[in-house]
């Protein structure tokens, strides 16, 4: 196995790999964590191989960091944490790249720009990374749509979803209905 591009003292263990990244020191990462980009990220052609690092301080945002590349990490979060009303529709195409079939679900991620006044932090709504984290695939799509932005702001998103929340306590639980016709 060859070591990843751009990691020079990438030392590669039994099914791990060994490498330094700029912002956490030296890590191993398991071959089995290794996600695959079936097209690069716009902007980045020589990454192809990225890995999720978890830390229950930033929790619910993870990094997205690059097995090529130690200097090249994403902030990333699932979108329903902040943007209740989120929902992307994804195209058969985009599905079979990454490995899903019709009816499978992927697991939606949204880029975080992360200024130094996090009140302005935003996220790529327009460009969510999907995930096939059996299969190890993923890609980012473009969603053709003028209600999401590639800077959604988080804060906002975080009011919105608050303000959906307190209507839904308020209508209080709805009755069952049972359809017409059945039996």
């Amino acid at each position: 196995m060859t070591p990843p591009v751009g990691v020079s003292n990438a030392n590669i263990m039994e099914d791990a790999l060994k490498l330094t990244v700029s912002h956490l020191g030296e890590i191993d990462v398991a071959e089995s964590e290794i996600l695959n980009a079936t097209v690069p990220v716009p902007g980045f052609p020589d990454s192809h191989r990225y890995f999720f690092i978890e830390r229950d301080k930033i929790k619910p945002f993870k990094w997205l960091q690059s097995a090529d590349d130690p200097n090249l990490t994403f902030v990333v979060v699932e979108p329903h944490y902040f943007f209740h009303d989120y929902k992307p529709k994804f195209g058969a195409f985009d599905l079979k790249e990454i490995g899903l079939g019709p009816g499978e679900k992927p697991v939606l991620y949204a880029i975080v720009v992360l200024p130094e006044d996090l009140t302005k932090m935003t996220a790529n709504m327009r460009g969510p990374l999907i995930v096939n984290p059996a299969g190890k695939l993923f890609k980012q799509v473009f969603i053709e749509t003028d209600r999401w932005s590639v800077r959604e702001s988080i804060i906002e998103g975080i009011k919105r979803k608050e303000k959906a929340a307190l209507q839904d306590k308020k209508k209080g639980p709805q009755p069952e209905h049972k359809n017409a016709g059945t039996t």
